[in-house]
């Protein structure tokens, strides 16, 4: 007979490794940080902040230093030999940037070539490979694999609790857990289906790579990092034509200043996920276009700050020294010491436009030059003047009473032609004006005419209207500075953008929140705990959609207990885009949930009752003939769907799942057994609830297998079932308590 197929994935940290408690004893020395020992066997479920995590396991870090597992080396050999290479694969949780590290760790150690894939979410990678056994130390990550039909040998010596899922099995070290593998490898009986298989959406082919589009210059090791765990497209974006072609399959695109992003651009790429800003600025972007269409806009504020504000200190020095026609004069052989007349910055006057970061920078630099400063931003606190030694004026009198005037505003509406004809008027006559900001800012028409007619003595300019800049009527004059918007690119500068952008534009296709997000609100809660609870709020919004599958007239939140706006509105827009996408055929991601909710007379509204829990609940309702109601618990770590149509439940809903709504009666469970017995659907489990004996109840069946159409017919025709729902919903984050129910149990199958 037919041996079984087993395809297995092994755990990296605590299975191939010693026990990782070397890596939280290394960083609470670094790091002054007080993590338990056990802290890296599951470091995103026990909330090691990311930043750690990348450090631990990064280039240099403590992860490259553990020693492997005893006769580790040789137990993987024995299992790549008798399963078959292509049936075996090292599946770890850490960061996927690490993955030059872990596999020169393997090679380090002579470990024998095995493939290996990076991911928090194991279960959905497994499924993708059609996984069959796991070998595992963390306990969240067996739990998962179990729930998913996949068999999970635990390593370790703790007993067992009493809800353990019957897929674990405990054994004290690996070599045990290959022993029993190669036995299970071994006997004769035909390989079971798996069942997870026939769930599973999509393709049944390899997950397909991401494919981000770089259009402009960025950091090479930026470039490596994206490299690492997607396809990188390179293309010049001022090439329009090539631009679309590339955009057609992409998941991201990351920008610079020269890429124009227009409405056109994005209707060209039906799969964008994430627009990246290398720099600060969005204005190459149309932002309003990208959040109709769904698509995260991200940026890097602040990180070339100190180099733009290096690049004016520059300009600056460049005019009041006469570098540029001292050192072209030089060089051509003339000594012309007596032409030039340069001046000090000594006791002028400098007026600074905008004292946001760049600002900032250029202020505490100039006062080294021993200059007075004025400065104009109606944005920041008169304590922020004081800390810069920046005397704070109105517009209209800073330009009159400067010597030099430099601007560093966004491009905006206000901000449009800032500097105009009126504007430069009030400068006083041999004015210097200095623009690193954006290219709007200042009328270069106006300025070129009063540079001409000598009104100003000078100007020094790196951004122009439209870049890049082929033509300008500051082109040519001989008292103008010129620089091709070369202000951020110190190396510097472009090593700390590239950081950011790439390691957020990862993290933004994994589907966690960023905190470099223009288009969506910032987050007070850390990016794992989030998407944590963003991935049940979207399984909760899949459910209130299936229970109510015509579109609503409400979709309304009720936020119990204390909980952040920022959070409530993120679980909003995961639950509510979740809804939109069953409920309508446009493209809804959380960026755009509420225009299309809006466009839809869908009427969103959000609630808070913080005195209503000391744990926080999320409440979704929306009506129609059959009002429903979903409630996810979150107890600050772990979440879960708890409560469906006013009944509380024992457990968080997960998995494959037949949902009824019926009235108490004896016999009901018992016939929906039967009907699906005969169907050959295998039941794993059961909740029920009720209010009170023969009133309203609620049965969630957990499934083994597809329920038919057929089936669930003919349940609807058992007498007192009112409705009946077939739902799958992702496998759930660490199990977590629910409220005590008056009838709620649940059972293994028979």
């Amino acid at each position: 007979m037919q041996k079984p197929i087993i395809r297995l994935a092994l755990d990296l940290d605590g299975v191939l490794t010693e026990h990782p408690a070397p890596l939280a004893q290394a960083a609470n020395r670094a790091l002054g940080m007080q993590l338990p020992d056990h802290a890296f066997v599951d470091s995103a479920g026990c909330n090691v902040p990311v930043a750690v995590r990348e450090w631990v396991y990064g280039p240099g870090g403590p992860a490259s230093l553990l020693e492997p597992a005893p006769r580790a080396q040789q137990l993987l050999q024995r299992l790549l030999e008798t399963l078959d290479p292509d049936n075996v694969w090292i599946v770890t949780a850490r960061p996927a940037r690490s993955r030059p590290v872990a596999e020169e760790w393997l090679r380090r150690h002579r470990f024998p070539a095995c493939r290996i894939e990076f991911a928090d979410d194991k279960v959905a990678v497994a499924r993708s490979l059609g996984i069959t056994h796991a070998i595992e130390d963390s306990q969240r990550h067996a739990v998962s694999y179990a729930r998913a039909g996949i068999a999970c040998f635990l390593l370790s010596d703790a007993p067992a609790p009493a809800d353990e899922p019957p897929f674990i099995v405990r054994v004290p070290d690996l070599e045990r857990a290959v022993e029993q593998i190669l036995a299970l490898a071994g006997t004769t009986t035909a390989a079971p289906a798996r069942p997870q298989e026939r769930w599973r959406e999509g393709s049944d082919s390899e997950p397909r790579r991401k494919r981000i589009v770089v259009s402009d210059l960025i950091d090479e090791k930026a470039r490596q990092r994206l490299a690492a765990e997607a396809e990188v497209i390179d293309v010049d974006g001022r090439d329009r034509t090539a631009l679309l072609a590339a955009l057609e399959d992409a998941d991201a695109l990351i920008v610079r200043s020269e890429t124009q992003v227009t409405r056109e651009v994005l209707a060209a790429a039906p799969k964008l996920r994430v627009i990246a800003r290398a720099g600060t600025g969005v204005d190459n972007i149309d932002l309003d276009a990208a959040t109709e269409a769904g698509i995260l806009v991200l940026n890097a504020p602040g990180a070339n700050a100190v180099s733009a504000g290096e690049h004016t200190i520059a300009l600056i020095l460049a005019i009041a020294r006469c570098l540029p026609e001292a050192n072209a004069s030089t060089h051509s052989g003339r000594w012309e010491r007596k032409r030039f007349k340069p001046f000090d910055l000594k006791g002028k006057t400098v007026g600074i436009v905008g004292l946001g970061r760049v600002g900032s920078v250029v202020a505490q630099r100039l006062r080294a030059f021993e200059v007075r400063l004025l400065g104009y931003d109606p944005y920041i606190t008169r304590e922020r003047f004081l800390q810069l030694g920046v005397e704070p004026v109105d517009y209209e009198t800073l330009l009159e009473n400067v010597d030099i005037v430099t601007f560093h505003v966004p491009a905006t509406a206000e901000t449009y032609h800032m500097l105009d004809a009126e504007a430069i008027a009030r400068l006083k006559p041999g004015a210097i004006v200095i623009n690193c900001a954006r290219g709007d800012v200042v009328d270069t028409v106006a300025l070129a005419e009063a540079l001409k007619r000598g009104h100003l003595a000078a100007a020094g300019l790196d951004v122009f209207p439209e870049e890049p800049a082929y033509t300008s009527p500051l082109f040519g004059l001989p008292n103008v500075v010129l620089t091709p918007h070369i202000g951020g690119s110190s190396k510097e500068a472009l090593e700390a953008v590239g950081e950011i952008i790439s390691a957020t534009t990862l993290a933004a296709l994994r589907g966690e929140v960023v905190p470099n997000a223009v288009n969506l609100p910032a987050a007070s809660l850390q990016a794992p705990e989030l998407l944590r609870l963003t991935q049940v709020a979207d399984a909760a919004g899949h459910l209130i959609a299936v229970l109510q599958p015509n579109r609503p007239s409400t979709f309304a939140v009720t936020v119990r207990g204390q909980v952040a706006a920022d959070i409530a509105e993120h679980v909003t827009a995961a639950a509510l885009s979740s809804a939109l996408r069953r409920w309508s055929d446009r493209r809804v991601t959380p960026v755009n949930a509420r225009l299309v909710a809006a466009e839809l007379n869908l009427l969103v509204s959000v609630r808070f009752d913080p005195s209503a829990a000391v744990i926080p609940e999320f409440s979704f309702e929306v009506d129609g003939e059959s009002p429903h109601h979903v409630t996810v618990r979150w107890d600050r770590k772990d979440a879960g769907i708890m409560e469906v149509d006013r009944f509380s439940l024992e457990r968080p809903l997960a998995g494959h799942m037949l949902i009824t709504h019926h009235y108490d009666r004896p016999g009901i469970v018992g016939r929906i057994g039967t009907i699906l017995g005969r169907y050959e659907v295998n039941i794993a489990g059961m909740q029920v609830g009720r209010h009170h004996r023969g009133g309203e109840a609620i049965m969630v069946l957990n499934v083994d297998d597809p329920i038919p159409e057929e089936a669930l017919a003919e349940i609807l025709t058992i007498p007192f079932i009112s409705t009946a729902y077939v739902v799958s919903l992702p496998e759930p984050v660490p199990q977590m308590a629910g409220r005590p129910v008056r009838t709620a149990f649940s059972r293994p199958a028979d």
